[in-house]
């Protein structure tokens, strides 16, 4: 009486079942690499710092309006430094007409370090 040989399996067949997995786990590896940098790491806004605006003045250098707690702050941001370029007025003063001044400048306090 003759045992039953399991059917020897195709060397393509195999090699499918194991690239198969492979690949669906790097391509979801690489889609929520794509969603984080999507977002640039903003999470919750409930720090005491939030960034009002940002535009770009290069390839890699960019000017950022930053709110924190009462203060309105202008920074410079490259690669290799973040510099304050000016204090702002607060943000509740531009809500609030009665503290506004007469020039728009007035109270903007340029900083050099």
């Amino acid at each position: 009486m003759a045992l039953a040989q399991p059917a020897e399996q195709a060397p393509d067949a195999s090699l499918l079942g194991l690239v198969l997995p492979l690949l669906v786990v790097v391509f979801a590896l690489a889609a929520l690499w794509w969603v984080m940098r999507r977002q640039g790491g903003r999470g919750s806004a409930a720090g005491p710092a939030r960034i009002v605006q940002v535009m770009a003045v290069g390839p890699r250098e960019r000017i950022l309006i930053v709110d924190h707690d009462t203060q309105r702050l202008m920074l410079g941001v490259t690669p290799t430094a973040i510099s304050l370029l000016a204090h702002l007025e607060p943000k509740d003063a531009a809500k609030n007409p009665a503290n506004a001044s007469a020039s728009p400048n007035e109270n903007v306090t340029a900083t050099s370090y």
